[in-house]
């Protein structure tokens, strides 16, 4: 085993929490869709599928924060070096570091020093003493273990297209991976907000849920089999590795 890869009995175990987490929703799903048999008319079977599509949105978007949530479990689990992560990784658990550097009211110790109660500029000088910050930090930085937070995941509560893409990113996984169905995406979160707006009063036919049901479940295996893939074949290390 090359040293940063996770090794085959962790891919099994993270594999089994993946699919543990579908399993249960897919019987989620699947037995509130068997209520319809018990309605006697089709406008309130269409009716009901309303609530279908708003629970499968809930459990998509579910998922998918769930999904990604382990996977970066599994990297920090690993306990590598922000210097043998990729650079998308390494970033995303310098949020802090980040932020501080960004920060206008933040006076660094040497900055202070220099200059005492005649403080320049804040907007340049005190700028530039926390860019001398970070360089000096920078080292420290590189070699301390990368721990990447789970609010990295954020599916702002809409999972768009866009949204899952710049998730991707952050996460350095291939952002055209759900390129080929995004359609389906757009499909069940317009429906789902259409709900919400007031749309679809008279309610969804079999067919329509039936496809979108089907569709967005072969994203959310998708998304398992992308976590699975990246963990196997060390994506989240540096390319080098």
């Amino acid at each position: 085993m090359v040293s940063g890869f996770v090794d085959q009995e962790k891919l099994l175990d993270k594999r089994a929490q993946l699919e543990e987490e579908l399993t249960w929703r897919a019987d989620e799903i699947r037995l509130l869709r068997n209520q319809l048999s018990y309605i006697e008319f089709e406008k309130d079977q269409n009716r009901f599928r309303k609530a279908l599509l708003v629970m499968l949105y809930s459990h998509y978007e579910g998922f998918c924060s769930i999904a990604f949530q382990i996977y970066i479990a599994a990297i920090n689990e690993e306990h590598l070096k922000r210097s043998e992560v990729n650079h998308f990784l390494a970033a995303s658990s310098m949020i802090e570091a980040f932020d501080a550097y960004e920060d206008d009211n933040i006076k660094p110790r040497h900055y202070k020093k220099i200059f005492k109660k005649t403080l320049p500029d804040k907007n340049n000088l005190q700028k530039f003493a926390r860019q001398i910050d970070f360089v000096d930090s920078f080292s420290d930085l590189w070699t301390q273990n990368v721990y990447i937070p789970d609010d990295i995941v954020d599916t702002e509560s809409n999972l768009w297209p866009i949204v899952l893409k710049k998730l991707l990113y952050r996460l350095g996984l291939p952002c055209n991976y759900f390129e080929d169905q995004e359609c389906y995406i757009h499909e069940l979160v317009n429906r789902r907000n259409g709900i919400a707006h007031g749309r679809d009063k008279e309610g969804i036919t079999a067919d329509i849920y039936n496809h979108i049901e089907k569709s967005t479940f072969s994203i959310m295996e998708r998304v398992i089999n992308l976590i699975i893939d990246a963990l196997k074949k060390g994506i989240y290390l540096v390319p080098s590795s």
